[in-house]
């Protein structure tokens, strides 16, 4: 998966931008881009190290943003998981430029930003999310999105919400996305996720009643009941990138059931 790599990483790195290093520009829209930095960036943050490449919050005149998606592509591991670290950093940074308690701006202090005014701490916000990977007699529920950038291969998913366990979560989302009850849950892995700021957490669930699947909220456009050797390969180049990604490639080589 994208985690997957050899070298150390390291958070706010005390550091200066030079070569081997990368500027990222995260727009209000949603827009990135990823450049190599050059005496022309603008680099003003570092977010994220990885091995001995620093990933900097700025921006690369010449360099336009577009879809967040396309960091998926690039071809380095490091350099790939160093990119989603650093929108994810980023992301934060620039939705907690204020106090949540006094209203005053924050200041960068070491891991966190804190409150100049009245001493208030923020640490950099991850959201627990689930994927479930419905099963039923060997075959796999897979699913399309209605709405997403994402248009690949995927598989029923949410939030948790507060006061939830990650289990609760499973069997609501299975509910509200297929009408599907889900039996005994069996936990497979998990992975952070830098596009959507995540901590992912993958079951399997056996489906109690297949006959009942009906897409009732609209967040997906398709599902269906696929056996191994009809499943998707992985949608990125470099392989199983994803939990989803990798728990259907887990299923289609029978390591789960």
């Amino acid at each position: 998966m994208i985690q997957d790599i050899p070298d150390p990483v390291a958070l706010f790195p005390e550091a200066s931008p030079g070569p081997g290093d990368h500027v990222l520009l995260a727009d209000r829209a949603g827009g990135v881009a990823l450049a190599p930095w050059t005496p022309v960036s603008t680099a003003t943050v570092p977010l994220v190290r990885v091995g001995e490449k620093t990933f900097f919050l700025g921006a690369t005149p010449g360099v336009a943003p577009g879809p967040s998606q396309r960091l998926r592509a690039l071809p380095d591991p490091g350099l790939r998981f160093g990119a989603f670290c650093a929108l994810h950093l980023a992301n934060w940074l620039l939705t907690h430029r204020h106090c949540g308690r006094c209203a005053a701006p924050l200041a960068r202090a070491k891991g966190c930003l804190r409150c100049p005014e009245c001493g208030l701490e923020a640490y950099p916000a991850i959201a627990p999310a689930v994927i479930l990977g419905l099963t039923h007699r060997g075959r796999l529920l897979v699913t399309r999105y209605a709405d997403r950038p994402y248009k690949g291969p995927a598989l029923v998913a949410g939030y948790c919400e507060v006061g939830e366990t990650a289990e609760e979560t499973c069997r609501r989302e299975a509910l509200e996305e297929t009408g599907l009850k889900v039996g005994a849950l069996r936990y497979f892995a998990s992975q952070p996720w830098g596009l959507s700021g995540t901590l992912l957490l993958g079951f399997f669930g056996e489906a109690e009643d297949p006959g009942a699947l009906a897409l009732a909220d609209g967040e997906l456009a398709r599902a269906e009941w696929l056996a191994p050797d009809e499943l998707p390969p992985p949608p990125d180049a470099a392989g199983a990138l994803s939990l989803t990604a990798a728990m259907i490639e887990a299923f289609a080589k029978g390591t789960v059931r």
